[in-house]
């Protein structure tokens, strides 16, 4: 029967496990394994690939890693293993067998690296090997692919605690009578969203309801696509994705989607996402509830839901608190071209701290 476990790392501990044909711990937790278990990689919520246990448990202090001596060891052999934007994210199928094994905290399974047996294991193996088996072409380019993962890390930008303090408004037009719609907080947070989302080189999509509000005298669509792009998928996913309020778009694909709730239901905006998530679980896309700071609470309340839990959506999903968006505009003023949307990620708050 197969026997199998799972365990969770970043790109460059991956590569380096790789690279020496090792898996290592701090503790002695080798005694049951045994050669040909399997040991499935997640990294960055992804299905990375797997190898099996290849010879006998043993200790060593060279070092291997560089984030921890891990002097208990095991060979491995890596048999399949998946290109960076080909890897199954752990939601959909993924998550059901998890679950199925383990509970809905499977991530205890993760962290203790659990036996996974019988036909769970075999449809997380058959997952993975649903994928082109890249492990070839990855060993050939393993130092650049290990320098690029290092130079990642020293270059991921830190968040930065920053006093709260009320959104500012943004620069409009010097007009006493106002209108009361230009000066909505929603409105002011999907053009800090959509400012944003150009300085990084992103095209734009705002939902077609609020594409025609003003902001600056002009339509706040009017520099935006005019349309949803056609990502390829079918009709029921392209309609829910095109309700969420803000969308950032790279070479036709989403990367990053925005619901703003300042004052409407955090539910609504929450169920779009998990919507999305639940029509095309596969969909690289990261998620964002954008709302005033003293909202969080009511974020977290409503993200811990079973209904949320269940497809993942507490994993994928980030609060970004509105008041620190011009904050974040005023840093890359200046920088366009020069900034990646991940940039969004130093002013956002996971839903939900990770479990493993």
């Amino acid at each position: 029967m197969l026997r199998l476990r799972i365990t969770k790392v970043d790109e460059y501990q991956f590569l380096t496990c790789l690279k020496f044909s090792l898996w290592g711990s701090k503790s002695a937790r080798f005694k049951d394994w045994q050669e040909g278990d399997y040991l499935v990689f997640i990294v960055n919520k992804g299905l990375a690939g797997f190898a099996t246990v290849s010879g006998k448990p043993f200790r060593s202090n060279d070092i291997v890693w560089d984030n921890g001596l891990f002097p208990y060891r095991i060979p491995i052999k890596f048999i399949h293993v998946l290109k960076k934007d080909q890897r199954p994210p752990v939601l959909g199928e993924v998550r059901d067998i998890l679950t199925t094994a383990w509970g809905p905290r499977y991530g205890w399974g993760i962290i203790t690296q659990s036996i996974l047996e019988g036909n769970q294991a075999e449809q997380l193996i058959k997952t993975i090997t649903s994928y082109p088996n890249s492990l070839a072409q990855i060993e050939t380019e393993l130092p650049t692919l290990l320098q690029d993962a290092k130079t990642e890390i020293q270059t991921l930008p830190k968040k930065k605690i920053i006093q709260e303090k009320p959104l500012e408004i943004l620069p409009t037009k010097t007009d006493e009578n106002q209108s009361e719609e230009e000066g909505s907080l929603h409105l002011q947070a999907e053009n800090a969203l959509v400012r944003l989302g150009k300085a990084t080189g992103c095209s734009v999509c705002i939902a077609s309801n609020d594409r025609n509000r003003v902001v600056n005298g002009k339509p706040i669509g009017e520099e935006c696509l005019r349309a949803l792009p056609n990502f390829g998928l079918n009709e029921e996913a392209t309609r829910r994705i095109s309700l969420i309020d803000i969308i950032w778009i790279i070479k036709n694909s989403p990367v990053c989607a925005f619901e703003v709730e300042t004052t409407t239901s955090i539910y609504s905006g929450l169920l779009r996402m998990s919507d999305l998530l639940s029509v095309v679980p596969s969909l690289k896309i990261s998620l964002y509830i954008v709302a005033p700071k003293n909202r969080q609470d009511k974020v977290m309340s409503e993200i811990t839901r079973p209904t949320f839990q269940k497809i993942g959506l507490n994993e994928y999903c980030k609060f970004v608190p509105i008041e620190e968006l011009n904050k974040l505009l005023s840093r890359v003023d200046g920088l366009e071209g020069h900034i990646q949307p991940t940039i969004i990620d130093t002013i956002a708050t996971g839903i939900e701290d990770e479990k493993y």
